[in-house]
């Protein structure tokens, strides 16, 4: 191969990769504010798998920090603002998700029976909890829970009530997400395995 081909490779390469990037979209984001100031926000943050390293997706919550004030006409309105400063953050595996799956999918109420995935670090206790509820509101009650080990700290939680057609999107965007999470993104949009095979 001489040097012009192996150059236009690189570049096609270099393209290829860029394009991943830019059509490349990890987070999705859910505010629901309210008049009382009690809303929520969540956040799905997706890392896929490479090399050695498993792919994850991180979930962020926070709670409502103002509410909403003045008016789109009068040229003064101010949108609702959550605290992302005292969020809180977990990270969700290849198992962790399947659960969650299970819920969504309907097979499942809530997970572990009402005892959420238990995550342990060396500082804090998490509880993940994800519910199926029909009263006051329907949908699925999404809850993250942590305490300090020292017990010092005042328990943070944070819940998110998903009503049911954001349910529907986010159980099938979890399911999508699940070959990422496990064999990462693939280098060519169309593999060997993805185009028609001809025959001779």
């Amino acid at each position: 191969m001489n040097n012009e081909t192996s150059n236009q490779s690189e570049m096609q390469n270099n393209s290829h990769e860029e394009q991943i990037t830019r059509t490349y979209r990890p987070r999705l984001s859910f505010y629901h504010a309210n008049n009382k100031g009690s809303g929520s926000a969540a956040r799905f943050e997706l890392v896929p798998a490479c090399g050695d390293r498993d792919g994850v997706i991180y979930l962020t919550l926070a709670q409502q920090k103002s509410i909403a004030t003045g008016s789109v006409e009068q040229g003064n309105r101010q949108y609702a603002t959550f605290d992302w400063q005292n969020r809180v953050t977990v990270k969700l595996n290849f198992i962790d998700i399947c659960q969650l799956l299970q819920v969504f999918r309907g097979t499942a109420t809530t997970i572990a029976e009402g005892k959420g995935l238990y995550h342990s670090s060396h500082n804090t206790t998490t509880i993940i909890n994800l519910t199926r509820q029909a009263d006051p509101y329907p949908g699925l009650a999404l809850e993250v829970s942590r305490r300090s080990k020292s017990e010092s700290e005042a328990l943070n939680r944070v819940r998110i009530l998903l009503n049911s057609v954001e349910a529907f999107g986010v159980g099938a965007v979890l399911e999508q997400s699940l070959g990422i999470i496990a064999f990462g993104l693939p280098k060519e949009p169309y593999s060997e395995f993805t185009q028609p095979r001809t025959e001779g």
